[in-house]
């Protein structure tokens, strides 16, 4: 079947046993007629402007907003990686990150690299900047770079027409396409957002990372039209429990006939992503609200004791050595406020120790899973 939004290009892998194998360059961007507009779509965008504005204005004055987008940039890098590697899930990731033990350094360098992007552009050696942040963090000996020679994504090298990447000599011409697109295009940046996260998979421009980096992307995209919102979106949780639709639609838009399946699809997930962060965003003002209201009226107002609730709102699982690092406090006094909470039944110990132990502020465990957020956890 002849691929729609791209061309197979012969490759020659061994001139000696006359071996060949093709690549796939995707078919340019820039001045292309790629979908036509239906009421679904049209729909669609609505519905995702509105949630995506909805989420904004809730940001906007959201009083504990910091502590819920770290929580949730923390959670958008965890489940990226999730997505194309074996790696731990977020729950995992906050106990790691709380009690100072296992490795999060992918996730850290991850969460660097979101917030560099924002002020990047639209160029490959950007793309490279990013792709370098999010493998090394700061690290800048480290540099990643453009792949200049060929990689291959099928277990076993097939000289039939199935998909590889791009060529290397055709990877920086397909990604300045995409740079000329998005300074030329006048498509709904919701529907730029899903044609470029596209291209670029399909390009892979790099060795590793490509998945991670060409969501980076989506939120580079989205800042024209969503700025306020993105720090509270957790996009990738999304399609990382849609894996299979995602790549599968992914890889079936080359012969779909026509590109609008793929926006529709990741609209959809845009959609469902700001739906959800709304709810959670709401849920956990609600509940901050709410202690907060029967701690003023009974414990006494010390400055270290609403230190360490304002931490915790963002680490809801630590430990009371992490908790003083961080606050630069006593461990005694650490200890003392936790006993507070816990006689409150705001916190509780996550693992049965006597030493080392765990704690997490219970209500708060909505935020970990997309299923538990109409649930209920303190009394």
């Amino acid at each position: 079947m002849r691929p729609y939004t791209g061309d197979y290009t012969e490759q020659r892998k061994n001139e000696k046993f006359n071996f060949t194998y093709y690549t796939f360059t995707p078919r340019p961007l820039k001045g292309a007629t790629l979908f036509k507009m239906d009421d679904e779509l049209a729909a669609l965008l609505v519905k995702a402007h509105r949630n995506l504005g909805l989420l904004e204005g809730l940001l906007q004055y959201a009083p504990n907003k910091n502590s819920f987008c770290e929580l949730m940039l923390l959670k958008e890098c965890t489940y990226s990686r999730m997505i194309d590697y074996d790696a731990p899930d977020f729950s995992d990731i906050l106990v790691r990150r709380g009690v100072g033990k296992g490795d999060i350094e992918p996730i850290n360098n991850l969460a660097l690299a979101y917030k560099a992007a924002t002020g990047m552009q639209f160029a490959a050696q950007d793309y490279s900047k990013i792709c370098g942040i999010a493998l090394y963090g700061d690290n800048l000996k480290q540099k990643i770079g453009i792949r200049d020679t060929q990689i291959f994504l099928q277990q076993a090298i097939s000289n039939l027409k199935i998909y590889n990447p791009t060529a290397p000599e055709n990877v920086l011409p397909s990604l300045a396409d995409i740079s000329a697109y998005l300074y030329d295009s006048e498509d709904d940046p919701l529907i730029q957002a899903a044609l470029v996260h596209y291209q670029f998979e399909m390009i892979h421009p790099f060795e590793k990372y490509n998945g991670v980096v060409g969501r980076i992307l989506i939120f580079m995209v989205l800042q024209k039209i969503a700025d306020k919102a993105l720090p509270g979106l957790c996009l990738s949780e999304h399609l990382f429990f849609n894996k299979n639709e995602y790549f599968d639609i992914l890889s079936a838009t080359q012969y779909s006939g026509g590109y609008v399946r793929w926006i529709k699809y990741f609209i959809r997930i845009i959609n469902e992503s700001a739906q959800t962060s709304a709810a959670l965003l709401k849920k956990y003002e609600e509940t901050i609200k709410l202690n907060e209201e029967r701690l003023r009226a009974d414990v006494p107002q010390t400055r270290s004791f609403w230190s360490v609730y304002e931490y915790l709102k963002a680490f809801p699982v630590t430990s009371i050595p992490i908790a003083a690092k961080h606050l630069n406090l006593s461990y005694n006094s650490i200890s003392k406020v936790f006993a507070i909470l816990q006689k409150y039944n705001l916190i509780m110990q996550g693992n049965n120790a006597t030493r080392n132990r765990v704690w997490k502020y219970a209500c708060l465990d909505f935020i970990f899973t997309l299923p538990s957020i109409n649930q209920t956890t303190c009394d």
